[in-house]
């Protein structure tokens, strides 16, 4: 494992290299976009931009740390994440304010009667998870806060991104389902990036078992008794 001291990273790196991250996140959507024979277009292909590029930065920022554990590549999480993350929060913001204008009669005018829904409800929280996770980031917040109180706010991330997995299912389970019985065409929208999200928190799930062994492994020879000769 390599555990080499990284170089420093400027922040003019670190936001150039998470932009031009974003801007090549693009490129999938748009393939997806051209031949899944989708009707998407004008403001609708804007929103599904938009939450796909969300989603794959937030897989990004949230699995790097996990990639880092097993690599020992400490750039890959105190390099980039930080700026990743802020990317995805504002696009995923965005595509909020698409829904807004596609959806009125839900996320509109018809906000409050659809309030307790799943949808508001688990995709409100998570929003104000990844929100509080960009507060705890800033410069003018972050020395005013304790150590451990960042990184449990920044570990309820993976609570967030589960939440937007378990909206996707509810609301397109029954498209998801129809897909699956045809294999028609390529898997709706939600259900790749669903997949992709279920990979990171998976992979996160396994560094946290690693790192529980580890500590019951250690404590364990700590405590042995040692053999006199």
């Amino acid at each position: 494992m390599n555990t080499n001291t990284p170089e420093a990273v400027s922040e003019r790196k670190k936001w150039l290299i998470a932009s031009l991250l974003s801007f090549l996140y693009i490129v999938p959507a748009l393939f997806y976009i051209k031949y899944a024979h989708t009707a998407s277009t004008g403001l609708m292909a804007i929103s599904f931009i938009a939450a796909s590029n969300a989603s794959l930065l937030f897989a990004t920022a949230l699995s790097l740390g996990s990639i880092s554990h097993f690599t020992g590549w400490p750039n890959m999480r105190s390099g980039y994440q930080k700026q990743i993350g802020i990317l995805a929060f504002w696009y995923s913001l965005f595509y909020c304010i698409t829904l807004l204008s596609l959806y009125p009669e839900v996320y509109g005018y018809g906000f409050f009667s659809n309030f307790f829904s799943a949808d508001i409800i688990l995709g409100g929280i998570a929003m104000i998870i990844f929100a509080a996770m960009v507060l705890v980031n800033s410069k003018f917040i972050t020395p005013h806060i304790p150590r451990e109180t960042i990184g449990f706010v920044l570990g309820l991330g993976y609570i967030g991104y589960a939440l937007l997995v378990i909206r996707a299912i509810l609301l397109e389970f029954p498209l998801w389902s129809l897909w699956f019985e045809t294999f028609s065409g390529l898997p709706p929208g939600r259900l790749m990036l669903s997949a992709i999200a279920l990979v990171v928190l998976i992979l996160r799930v396994v560094v946290a078992i690693h790192k529980h062994r580890r500590s019951a492994l250690v404590t364990q020879q700590s405590t042995a008794p040692t053999l006199k000769g």
